[in-house]
């Protein structure tokens, strides 16, 4: 007997794809309950996922619906979706879990690289330092040779 269902590949947001087989009754929020235990991601209610339909609009999928139920592409391969965050909230501050800010960081980072999101020029180097100095700590060495150059 074949295994009902279509094959979906989630772009998460740290460059991973996860390749799934959605079967007819899941539920969109049982998807995002799925997606989140792959980071131990509990505070789930900001993200989502988005999917480009036919006409080349990007859409959400709605959580109280089942997955398959949406308007994706007829063309054949797997359903591409995108997670995402969805909701944002006044400050990072309110986030409670490391997770959930990381997460933010890289949808953040993926937004101003792909041009979703402009940022003045400098303001990205301001933003690429400060991702530069969280990455790979502080460049102190490389401080004190660039100082003593001037």
């Amino acid at each position: 007997m074949m295994t009902e269902g279509r094959l979906c590949q989630v772009q998460l947001l740290d460059d991973r794809k996860l390749e799934l087989l959605v079967q007819p009754k899941l539920l969109s929020r049982e998807l995002l309950d799925l997606v989140s235990s792959h980071f131990n991601l509990k505070e789930k209610e900001y993200f989502g996922f988005t999917y480009v339909d036919d006409t080349g609009q990007c859409k959400w999928l709605q959580l109280d619906r089942r997955v398959l139920e949406h308007d994706f592409s007829k063309k054949s391969g797997p359903i591409a979706l995108q997670f995402l965050v969805r909701f944002y909230i006044e400050s990072i501050s309110l986030l409670k879990e490391h997770t959930t800010v990381e997460l933010f960081f890289l949808n953040a980072k993926s937004a101003i690289y792909n041009g979703d999101i402009e940022v003045e020029s400098e303001l990205v180097f301001k933003l690429a330092a400060h991702a530069l100095q969280e990455s790979k700590g502080d460049y102190t060495r490389f401080v004190l040779i660039f100082t003593t150059l001037m």
